[in-house]
């Protein structure tokens, strides 16, 4: 019998983890699973994905929430999916000493076997079924090919290898509660700096004490008398540090941090990253902060913060400093699972130096030529993180397996220094465009075709095509080059769609690109982004000629819609919009300046109550809120509000 037991003792020693992939039919793989956790003695155990009635589990999606603490045992059942950023949590949420369990069909079929995971990119759930996953094939080859992998086949017998022979690992906090001395030298620092009332930047890789660090350092500010205030993007992604700090750390979102500007004598900013750079710069023009980042993380990486923040804020701030955490706290540095999930999701991908002169050459790549060529992917990738904050393994596995998705780069030599991600989207069957504009159907995907219909107003957006620019970057090296304008000149030069289209955080910087490439404006957000303070902006390019009609009029209901006090002309589109509010389950807050328009120039067919009048009149006055009218005309809420307001629409029909 494997002696499972004494294997985990001899990883504990070490401080190391392991790989343990069961490749077979689901029911072997799990009774499997079930054998070692029975021998391998007590130890807080996990499982992601489906599991037996009698084990603690949790769904794939909702990695969040069940990892927020260690394991000595993590089970990834993969026949659930491949999430790969819930395999990326799990790993830092596994012990020194522990072993991941990944349960998975036979290696040699599970690209093909139909990855649960997929329908997360797709539109109908049903279009996952037979699709090939490349993200998956690239996994199992990378997988065989490490040394430290433990693969079990069914079928096959199955011994434990020998483990190298080594000092203990020690892991024993100081009176401080640091674990090493880098940890100690940079409480010191950020204490120091904190006096000082001085800026800092910590970086670190997941497992190094980032934020148990940040605790320590409210933990001591706290007991100094001082005030000090928590933020991050989420609660969730402060809840860490908060665990590490014995007094009360209050928690502030950002946005709120900047609106009601409390007293802190000093700011706290755990995940940096995922924080836009002007919202960064705010807070550190108001108050003494010190901002974390994780450096290759699952939670989205956001190189935006190195290569835009950081420079900013020495400009700010020239005696700012920056430390980096590099030595493990929570395994040794000889543990070989955290490089390998490195490998395995492009977490460490980052953008080679481009040079920036020479002769541009812009090409599409294929899955094939990504698939068979780690380093472009790697290079790609990694240039791709550039142009969003909040990065994910996730994105790996959508450019690689996501239906629709084409990749089109610009190099300089072998080197790609931008980078263009096109997803197709719209062309849908009349039915489902009609449930979609009703309210009644809101299928993945699709943003442009079904944000347009639903929210816009246009009941004809679903049947056009679009492609969709779902990320654009430049190198930081090339920028201000022209290339991302001859990258867009490219799709213009090669597109078959109707429309080439983009949504973003409307910045006066983006809007401006976009407008001199002749994108055009046709839907802003209804309310600003709680993090990053921006309105969503889509922007449209007519590629076709029915496109070329039809976005004058898309431009003319936009313009209309965004002047609430103008209801001169009743258009085209108001009547429909109105009949299917009234019926369906269309949006009131998109709907309202038609309703608007429609109701000042037609009368109801059934006569309305004085107090159906007064609330109707009330909910169509520009930035009435359904809450505050629930309050003032005796409704329990605001979907009861709706839902009256709906009726009373009932009457102009």
């Amino acid at each position: 019998m494997t002696d499972w037991s004494g294997f985990c003792r001899q990883l504990n020693r070490l401080g190391e983890r392991r790989l343990l992939v069961l490749s077979g039919d689901v029911h072997w793989a799990q009774a499997q699973a079930q054998y070692l956790l029975a021998h391998c003695g007590e130890h807080s155990h996990l499982w992601l994905g489906a599991a037996p009635a009698d084990q603690p589990h949790s769904p794939m999606g909702k990695y969040h929430s069940a990892l927020g603490r260690e394991y000595s045992l993590l089970v990834f059942n993969a026949f659930s999916g491949l999430h790969p950023d819930a395999l990326g949590a799990a790993g830092g949420a596994l012990a020194a000493g522990g072993i991941l369990l990944l349960l998975c069909p036979p290696l040699e079929h599970w690209p093909e076997s139909g990855c649960p995971d997929l329908r997360r990119y797709v539109a109908l759930p049903e279009q996952a079924d037979h699709l090939y996953s490349h993200f998956i094939a690239r996994f199992v080859r990378l997988l065989q090919a490490n040394a430290d992998v433990l693969i079990h086949r069914q079928g096959q017998a199955f011994s434990l290898p020998a483990l190298r022979q080594g000092a203990r690992w020690q892991c024993r906090p100081d009176r401080n509660g640091c674990l090493n001395p880098q940890q100690r030298h940079a409480l010191a620092v950020m204490l120091h700096c904190a006096r000082q009332q001085i800026p800092v930047v910590l970086t670190a890789d997941r497992g190094r004490g980032k934020s148990s660090l940040l605790g320590r350092v409210a933990e001591r500010w706290l007991q100094a008398g001082k005030e000090v205030v928590l933020t991050a993007p989420s609660p969730g992604a402060a809840a860490q540090a908060q665990t590490h700090c014995s007094r009360l750390l209050p928690f502030t979102a950002p946005d709120a941090l900047l609106q009601t500007k409390p007293d802190a004598d000093l700011v706290l900013v755990d995940e940096a990253a995922a924080i836009p750079v002007p919202m960064l710069l705010a807070l550190a023009r108001q108050y003494t902060c010190v901002f974390a980042s994780t450096e290759h993380g699952y939670e989205g990486t956001g190189l935006g913060f190195a290569l835009k923040f950081q420079p900013a804020l020495a400009a700010l701030f020239p005696r700012w400093r920056k430390l980096h955490l590099d030595i493990p706290a929570r395994w040794s540095v000889s543990d070989p699972l955290e490089p390998l999930l490195f490998t395995l999701l492009a977490l460490n991908a980052e953008p080679p130096a481009p040079a920036t002169t020479g002769e541009l050459s812009i090409r599409p790549l294929s899955r094939k030529a990504l698939l068979h060529n780690d380093t472009l992917l790697e290079q790609l990738f990694g240039l791709l993180t550039l142009a969003h904050y909040q990065t994910r393994p996730g994105d790996l596995r959508q450019l690689l397996d996501a239906p629709g998705v084409t990749v089109v780069a610009a190099f300089r030599g072998e080197i790609p220094v931008a980078a263009v991600l096109v997803i197709r989207e719209g062309e849908m069957e009349p039915q489902l465009a009609s449930a979609i504009w009703r309210g009644q159907r809101r299928p993945r995907g699709h943003l442009l075709p079904q944000s347009l219909a639903f929210h816009g107003g246009h009941d004809d957006a679903c049947r056009f095509r679009y492609d969709r620019i779902m990320r654009i970057v430049v190198h930081p090296a090339c920028q201000g080059m022209g290339i991302g304008s001859r990258l867009l000149d490219w799709l213009k030069q090669h597109t078959s769609s109707d429309f080439l289209g983009t949504s973003f955080g409307a910045s006066p910087e983006l809007m401006a690109f976009w407008q001199q490439n002749q994108f055009v404006l046709v839907r802003r957000g209804l309310s600003a982004d709680g993090v990053s303070g921006l309105q969503a902006a889509m922007m449209l390019w007519p590629a076709s000629s029915q496109a070329r009609a039809m976005l004058p009029i898309w431009q003319q209901q936009f313009m209309a819609d965004h002047q609430p006090k103008s209801t001169d002309t009743v258009l085209p589109q108001d009547g429909q919009r109105a009949h299917d509010l009234a019926f369906y389950h269309r949006d009131w807050h998109a709907d309202c300046p038609a309703l608007r328009r429609f109701v000042t120039h037609t009368l109801p067919r059934t006569p309305l109550t004085g107090f159906q009048q007064q609330l109707l009149q009330a909910a169509l006055q520009p930035g009435a809120e359904p809450a505050k009218l629930a309050s003032r005309f005796g409704y329990s809420g605001h979907k009861s509000v709706i839902s009256a307001l709906r009726r009373i629409m009932q009457c102009y029909f």
